[in-house]
This record gives C-alpha cells, sequence and structure tokens, in this order.
C-alpha cells in the first residue's frame, strides 16, 4: 500500500468521525441521512416487518434452499441440534487445577468445570460458528450471557481456550467459567449470527432465528411482498434491498464489512486486531494494491464469492477473477482483454492465491485463514498488518 493512500485513509477516518458527530448534532428531526442508513445488518429501517425464510422460497425457491446450507445460514445453532456436540461430546480440557467437560444429558448439553473443591455447572444454549475453524459456546450466568473459556477447535479436534480467553490459570473458579457480555457485545455477535424474528423489527437478545438468512442481507420483506401481490412489481424493487445496487466499495466495507469487519473498524481497534485480522476479508482487501479503485466491481467481495453459495476452496477457482484485470493468456474477445490493465504474472499461469494470497495462523486460533491483503509475498517478510 503506498503512503499517499495510507494518507487518504487517515483522512477519511477523521472525515468519517466528524460526520458521524455532526449527524448526531443535526438530530432527529433532520432531514440528513447517514449513508448506512438505507441498510443496516438485522434491522429494520422502512417500518416493513420481517416476513421469515420460508415465505422468501415460495418465491425464490432455489436460492433460498442453497443459502439455508451455506455457513453463513448455519453460523448460529442452538446447541440441542449442534450434530458437531452429539458426535464430539464428551470433551475435556485441563487448565491448571481446573477441568472443563461438555458432555450430554439427555437432550441438552452442559458445560462442567471443577477444581476437585468446588464444581460449576450450566446449560449450553448456543453453539456460535459453523465449524469450518471451531466453535464456542455461549451460556447463561448471573443474569448475562458468557462466552465460554473453552471453545472447540476443528484444527486440533478438541477443546482449548477461546480466542480472546485469558491465557493464565483462574484465580477462582467464578473467573474459570467464561466472559461476561454486556448487553451491546451479546447483541453485536447474534445480529451477525442470526436474522430478526417475524415478531420483532430487529434482533433482540430474546427474539431472533439462528443463522443469516434472506432478510438478514436483504431486509424485511414484507411491505415487498405486499408491493407484488397488488401486481406492483416496480414497487416491490423498491421495498426490498438489492445489494447489487451499491457501489462496490460501499458493499464490501458497509455491507460485507458490517460482521466481516470493514478497513474503518480494524482501524479504531487496539493494535488494529493484531494478527487476527487477518480473518477481517473486508480490512485486508482494502489494503491490497488491487483495491486501488475500490468501485470496480472487479475486487468486490461477490466478485469471488456467491453469496447465497459457500466458499470454493480449490484455489484454481479463483484463476478467472484475477485474471479479469491480468493479463496473460489469449482472449479472443477484444472487449474484455482491453479491461485487463494490470500486468501478467512473471512466474505463474494458474493457482494465483496459492502465491498471491497465502493462508495464516493467527495466534491462538488454530486454524489457517486465506489473507485477503492480494500482494506479491517476499520470503522472510513479517506478516502485515
Amino acid at each position: 500500500m503506498t503512503h499517499s493512500i495510507q494518507n487518504w485513509k487517515r483522512f477519511f477516518v477523521v472525515l468519517m468521525t466528524l460526520s458521524c458527530g455532526v449527524w448526531m448534532w443535526l438530530g432527529e428531526s433532520s432531514a440528513f441521512q447517514s449513508p448506512t442508513e438505507k441498510w443496516r445488518v438485522g434491522k429494520s429501517v422502512n417500518q416493513s416487518r420481517f416476513v421469515g425464510q420460508a415465505v422468501c422460497a415460495q418465491c425464490h425457491e432455489e436460492i433460498a434452499a442453497k443459502q439455508s446450507k451455506t455457513a453463513m445460514a448455519l453460523a448460529l445453532t442452538a446447541t440441542v441440534e449442534d450434530e458437531l456436540l452429539k458426535q464430539r461430546a464428551p470433551m475435556t480440557f485441563k487448565l491448571g487445577e481446573f477441568t472443563y467437560r461438555i458432555e450430554r444429558k439427555g437432550e441438552q448439553f452442559t458445560y462442567n468445570i471443577t477444581n476437585g473443591k468446588e464444581t460449576f455447572s450450566a446449560p449450553l444454549l448456543w453453539s456460535f460458528g459453523h465449524g469450518t475453524s471451531g466453535k464456542t459456546f455461549v451460556i447463561r450466568h448471573k443474569g448475562a450471557y458468557y462466552e465460554t473459556r473453552v471453545s472447540y477447535f476443528s484444527g486440533l479436534g478438541r477443546l482449548d481456550l477461546t480466542p480472546g480467553a485469558p491465557r493464565g490459570i483462574p484465580p477462582s473458579l467464578d473467573d474459570a467459567v467464561g466472559q461476561p457480555q454486556r448487553p451491546n457485545e451479546a447483541l453485536a455477535c447474534f445480529t451477525c449470527h442470526s436474522t430478526p424474528t417475524t415478531v420483532a423489527s430487529k434482533v433482540e437478545l430474546d427474539q431472533f432465528t439462528p443463522g443469516m438468512q434472506c432478510e438478514a442481507c436483504h431486509g424485511p420483506g414484507e411491505n415487498h411482498l405486499a408491493a407484488l401481490k397488488a401486481g406492483k412489481k416496480d414497487l416491490a424493487k423498491q421495498e426490498i434491498f438489492n445489494p447489487r445496487s451499491w457501489p462496490s466499495d460501499d458493499m464490501n466495507q458497509l455491507m460485507c464489512g458490517a460482521c466481516h469487519r470493514s478497513w474503518e473498524a480494524v482501524m479504531q481497534l487496539p493494535e488494529r486486531g493484531g494478527d487476527a485480522n487477518v480473518r477481517f476479508q473486508p480490512y485486508r482487501l482494502a489494503n491490497s494494491k488491487c483495491y486501488q479503485n475500490p468501485d470496480d466491481r472487479r475486487i468486490g467481495c461477490t466478485a469471488c464469492h456467491d453469496p447465497h453459495g459457500d466458499v470454493a476452496h480449490e484455489p484454481r477457482a479463483y484463476d478467472a477473477k484475477c485474471l479479469a484485470c491480468h493479463q496473460g493468456g489469449t482472449l479472443s474477445d477484444k472487449t474484455l482483454a482491453a479491461r485487463r490493465t494490470a500486468p501478467a504474472c512473471p512466474t505463474g499461469k494458474q493457482d494465483c492465491t496459492t502465491c498471491h494470497m497465502p493462508k495464516y495462523e493467527p495466534s491462538h486460533l488454530h486454524f489457517k485463514f486465506t489473507d485477503h491483503w492480494i500482494r506479491v509475498v517476499k520470503a522472510g517478510e513479517p506478516h502485515p498488518r
């Protein structure tokens, strides 16, 4: 990333901060709207109500069926329905004098801790994550949601300390339980792992449907459905959010970045999230030289990833995406050839991502994430943050 881009981005953060301040100062009576007012993840912004995935599937059957099997749709699971827990429990983990055990009792899974003198036990309520890299569990304790101190890691095939949890020996049984979540913290987690129900205008801690369904990204469907039933197709298009209508950078950073962490969000984290920010794809992508024109859709999230399908894991699946900009091979279509403005790779012709988007395992995560900071990787250079 050039210094000029860095300076521009620093300026942008300051500008956005000032803009937010001005927006708050203007108050609700002002006609001014936030740039994100027309869409917010998991919230109704047009007084429309949510109708649920089954209703969406009445017209969009194929897409809804495809999306329902994705990692996003399965990002949150009630533990009683968690197939991984059914296969793996009981699981144990030792931390100093404390022994953790997740086990099944009837249909329920419980989270148990003992130091030989005292014991703690609580039902496991929710599993966060599809399980590709692992799962983190949530319980209720002392009237609040708690993130358990131990999580399951697919790379290890067992429990280990939850990322972000203290690494040391807990000073007490109460400290051994996990991390309490303030209501706004818990709500942020559930908002990016669930969808509002048909009786709420947004995700609430006691009102949500597990997993990211159609309306989590497209907004509530009630007004859209009513317009369709009235035969008003043009109005129906206006009453549902179609992300394709947004400029590419807005979709990457405001929409995908709402949960996968935008460039702005990461810049406000201590040490930019440390080495774990390799998980934050919109931030990493924005630092790429390829992102010099952020509104070029060839570098947008959806250029490579089908938002209604799962991620392709074969490097070759992305070669055509790289060649959409980088010259190489022969191309009979002169219009497409003219759009290839980036230089060809001097060393390779396929599997571009294996060199230019290496996988990296952050501390304590036990999983290698694809680095979306696309670059020419030089041997021995430190991992950029």
